[in-house]
């Protein structure tokens, strides 16, 4: 071939890449709801694609707004999979000096791509990644993450680093902000792990790895392992959302968690000390549609205080499921005393419905100081004392309550008055509550009956 000709063949080549570039990203923005320009691209034949400028914007703007800008892209790519369809990645190296990218989303099922779109992207991950300057918005209805002045590096070959001048985090459990961070990186097996960063002082990040596997299956897993106020915080989250309900597992623990510090980083006026000796938790369904979700919950809290309230020991385990909430057991110690409660509940439909619940449930309580027990909910401690017993069931179902207790007790004091003991047998129902024994003695006094009182309205 002439060289004249081979020339013009290699020029056109150059062209046609070029061209192929801008129409295909062209293609895909438009088939996945975004407007591209793009400002210059260089596709030298058998070199790195450089692209100038490349700004996706999504076309619609009601539940969500993206905006992404690339400026100064390099790719990399590996032609032989490419024209021979070889396993592995199709794309080399790719390397940005400035990425910009706004999440704006207000309702949480809405699509933000295609199948198809999920898939593209999977392909699209590189052997390497190099971002010289990130910036992201991620806005989720009342909660935003924002990170500032941001540098990522990513091998599969060799260790990559992470930086960050500031990242916020805010919601309405949760408002903080990082300064200053610095990690280190590595990517394998279409997974990206973050290793050695420090939040804050006590907050340490061993490592968080995000599982891009199934990226193209529309499915993400993410999992973390913090040391934190004294303790240790670990995770296991994986979200997928390739159907009309997007379905969230969640696992996680905590240990050795120091409430001191906890209380510290909240801002709470008041201390609080103790110590979460152990706690799990589990989720799975979606977050916005609770009556479709499973869930679990185990602590253990140790040395509680909190202003005058003190407790030795404070056990909580609970689940839901079908829409209703089973409290495995409410456990509380104080030195002499101890509490327990149990049953099960209905998820309210409203926030509401929180004030009336339909539970249902037992009781057992053996306190043998009375007013250090009732200090744990707001009374004065030295406006009660002396030794009680209670067994008994309750039921708050439709508004009503009932349930039968049976009350033991002994050198008792409400409010300045004694009673030496104290004696009873309770079954309430709605209409009524009926008293099967009754016993009372003060000094030389003393009061035994039985009867029924009509509760009724209008009586």
């Amino acid at each position: 071939m002439p060289l004249k000709n081979r020339m013009f063949l290699i020029i056109l080549v150059i062209l046609a890449m070029a061209l192929g570039v801008r129409l295909w990203v062209w293609w895909f923005a438009r088939q996945e709801g975004f407007f591209a320009t793009i400002d210059r691209v260089d596709a030298p034949f058998l070199r790195p694609i450089v692209v100038r400028e490349i700004h996706l914007k999504s076309l619609r703007d009601d539940a969500v707004r993206i905006d992404v800008t690339v400026i100064d892209a390099r790719v990399v790519l590996n032609l032989k999979h490419i024209f021979l369809h070889l396993s592995g990645r199709d794309i080399r190296n790719i390397s940005v000096r400035e990425l910009h990218a706004e999440l704006h989303r207000t309702k949480p099922n809405v699509r933000v791509l295609s199948e198809h779109g999920w898939a593209t992207l999977h392909r699209l991950l590189p052997e390497t990644l190099s971002i010289a300057k990130l910036e992201t918005r991620v806005e989720t209805g009342p909660s935003l993450i924002l990170l500032r002045n941001a540098s990522l590096s990513a091998s599969e070959t060799e260790p990559g680093r992470f930086t960050a001048a500031e990242l916020m985090i805010t919601s309405p459990w949760v408002r903080q902000t990082f300064s200053q961070l610095r990690g280190a990186t590595h990517w394998e097996g279409n997974r990206l792990t973050l290793a050695g960063l420090t939040l804050t002082h006590g907050l340490d990040l061993q490592a968080a790895t995000v599982d891009f596997a199934r990226l193209g299956n529309r499915r993400m897993g993410l999992q973390f392992d913090i040391d934190a106020f004294g303790g240790k915080l670990r995770a296991n989250i994986s979200h997928e959302w390739h159907s009309r309900h997007s379905n969230w597992k969640i696992a996680g623990g905590a240990a050795d968690l120091l409430l001191a510090q906890i209380s510290d980083a909240l801002g709470f006026a008041d201390p609080v000390n103790g110590l979460l000796h152990a706690s799990n938790f589990t989720f799975r369904g979606n977050l916005t549609e609770p009556d479709r979700a499973t869930a679990s919950l185990w602590g253990e809290l140790t040395g509680l205080t909190w202003r005058d309230r003190t407790a030795e020991a404070l056990m909580l385990g609970a689940a839901l499921y079908n829409r209703k909430i089973e409290l495995q057991q409410l456990y509380i110690r104080q030195k002499s005393n101890q509490f327990t409660l149990s049953g099960e509940a209905a998820l309210p439909a409203s926030s509401s419905g929180w004030l009336r619940p339909d539970f249902r449930g037992n009781i057992s309580a053996s306190i043998n100081q009375l007013g250090e027990f009732l200090a744990l909910f707001g009374a004065h401690p030295a406006d009660f004392a002396g030794k009680i017993s209670i067994q008994g069931s309750m039921d708050t179902h439709g508004r009503n309550f009932g349930g039968n207790v049976t009350i033991e007790g002994a050198s008792l004091t409400f409010f300045k008055h004694d009673i030496d003991s104290f004696s009873a047998k309770l079954t309430l129902k709605p209409s009524e509550l009926q008293i099967e024994r009754f016993d009372l003695a003060r000094k030389n006094d003393s009061l035994s009956g039985e009867g029924k009182i009509d509760l009724s309205a209008g009586t």
